[in-house]
């Protein structure tokens, strides 16, 4: 009737909602998931990693143990069960490929590419073995050799890479994260330990590990947004 007011819902009308664009970023649950999925995956594989790695020793000879005998050596060359932690190795080193891409803007430059080296190396660690622990076991000399010094170069890489960025870290936000500076520590005294106590460097070399894998859960973690919440 011609003197019924029209109720108009456009985008004239004052306080009117308009919907989003389609496909508009963080507008929707499902743009929220997705954001986090990589970051999540990421997670995922450091503790695929790590159950490999826990669980290889339980597949050595029994002449092997896990408090003297390292990491490495459970991943030996003509070892039987060796696969087990080259696996651990080679999802280890993917992991922390991806993460370095998902936290290049917080690592910053040198941050990021002193963890990628430390990924790719332990791809290297991985496709190059150890020889095995027993004294009259038969190994590529060269091999063993390639394996040590990417284990080396990995080592240097972690702490450096996690010093730059707790340096970065300190620039952006004017504060020291503690848990960069704990993971920093931890790593230069347990590596100096393995040196200074080889009886029980295998648990000091696993302890190492698990800062690590510590360290890139945390940034796993943060690489999800953890604080965002979904649109409601």
């Amino acid at each position: 009737m011609s003197g019924t007011p029209t109720l108009r819902t456009d985008a004239t009308t004052p306080g009117a909602h308009r919907p989003a664009p389609a496909g508009a970023p963080g507008t929707t649950p499902s743009n929220w998931s997705r954001s986090r999925a990589p970051g999540l995956a990421v997670g995922a594989l450091l503790a695929v990693s790590a159950v490999l790695l826990a669980v290889a020793p339980l597949l050595m000879p029994a002449s092997y143990s896990w408090i003297d005998n390292g990491i490495s050596e459970s991943a030996a060359q003509g070892v039987d069960g060796s696969w087990a932690a080259r696996m651990g190795f080679l999802v280890f080193g993917l992991a922390v490929i991806w993460l370095s891409s998902l936290r290049a803007m917080v690592w910053q430059p040198v941050g990021r590419l002193l963890h990628l080296g430390f990924g790719i190396c332990m791809l290297a660690v991985a496709a190059f073995s150890s020889k095995p622990w027993a004294p009259d076991a038969v190994y590529l000399t060269s091999e063993d050799l390639l394996h040590s010094v990417f284990a080396s170069i990995m080592g240097f890489a972690f702490i450096v890479g996690t010093t730059a960025v707790l340096m970065a870290r300190r620039s952006q936000t004017g504060r020291v994260a503690w848990f960069d500076t704990t993971a920093v520590a931890a790593t230069t005294g347990l590596s100096s330990g393995m040196g200074a106590f080889p009886d029980i460097s295998g648990s000091l070399q696993r302890l190492m590990f698990l800062v690590a894998y510590g360290w890139y859960g945390r940034e796993a973690i943060e690489a999800t947004g953890k604080s965002a919440q979904p649109p409601s």
